[in-house]
């Protein structure tokens, strides 16, 4: 496709992406702008032309991904690209159906970039969250829960608070400490809006919506499986048994999971803050 790189750091994972040409590097390096670095990469992904299409399209027109083992290596598939990752090793390949087309390009590169973040996520003490998470007072709090629940609204409803993501947020535990790292992933908010960096986890929200701002502490094995179904791309049984719950598990211990009912008003802050006076 071309002779173009960029990597891109999330936290402490940096991830390189090479055979762009000159307008897909420029349109990626617009997108992923205050995540670019000079850093030696854990991954490097090579973009190559694909066949036509990979998988039919779903009926409901939302994105439609599978993910199979395949000979030593992980396979992802989507309609218009396909990727394999060989285990033990630290080169994938991408091929796109429509190399020509840069948005269609640039959605199967951060496609690509989420399924292998959340791998390499676990081999460093760390897992990926599909969450909102905004910084307060120099402490990250993250709120979680399936599409829908209103991730993207909480976010819109703090614009006094620093943006980590409000789709993706990687949970990293560092010196027996869980802290929580912006990510590079597009939700429903601006790049710009985001506040890159690493900062220590304060809380844990499970989102509900409700007529009323109100919040309560789940026990803990309700809390980890919320937090769980909120894991997404690790398929493997074996990855989510021996590295996945165990890492949530102690970040549960640590941080523990409210459940927060919220109203479509920033009034939810001060119902987070009596949780915390009663507590």
């Amino acid at each position: 496709m071309g002779s173009g790189g960029f990597s891109l750091s999330i936290a402490e994972l940096c991830v390189r992406f090479e055979g762009l040409d000159p307008d897909l590097l420029e349109s990626a390096r617009g997108r992923y702008g205050p995540f670019l670095c000079e850093e030696q990469p854990q991954h490097t992904v090579t973009l190559y032309p694909g066949a036509a299409a990979y998988l039919d399209p779903a009926a409901d027109h939302f994105l439609r991904v599978l993910e199979c083992p395949i000979e030593g290596a992980r396979l992802y598939l989507s309609t218009d690209f396909a990727a394999l990752w060989a285990d033990g090793t630290e080169t994938g390949i991408l091929r796109v159906s429509s190399p020509e087309d840069s948005e269609a390009t640039l959605r199967a590169m951060e496609n690509y970039l989420r399924w292998v973040t959340a791998g390499l996520a676990l081999r460093r003490e760390a897992f990926v969250l599909h969450a909102a998470g905004l910084v307060r007072d120099g402490k990250a709090y993250v709120f979680f829960g399936p599409s829908g629940a209103g991730k993207s609204t909480v976010a819109a409803l703090s614009p006094g608070c620093g943006l980590l993501s409000d789709d993706l947020v990687l949970l990293l535990r560092r010196e027996d400490r869980w802290m929580a790292a912006a990510t590079p992933f597009k939700g429903t908010l601006s790049q710009s809006a985001k506040k890159a960096g690493t900062f220590p986890l304060e809380g844990l929200f499970r989102l509900v919506q409700a007529p009323r701002h109100a919040s309560k502490i789940l026990t803990s094995a309700r809390g980890l499986a919320t937090l769980l179904a909120s894991c997404p791309f690790i398929t493997d049984p074996a990855a989510r048994h021996d590295r996945l719950m165990p890492l949530a598990a102690d970040c549960c211990r640590q941080t523990g999971v409210q459940e927060l009912q919220f109203a479509k008003d920033p009034g939810f802050w001060e119902s987070i803050a009596g949780e915390k006076r009663d507590g």
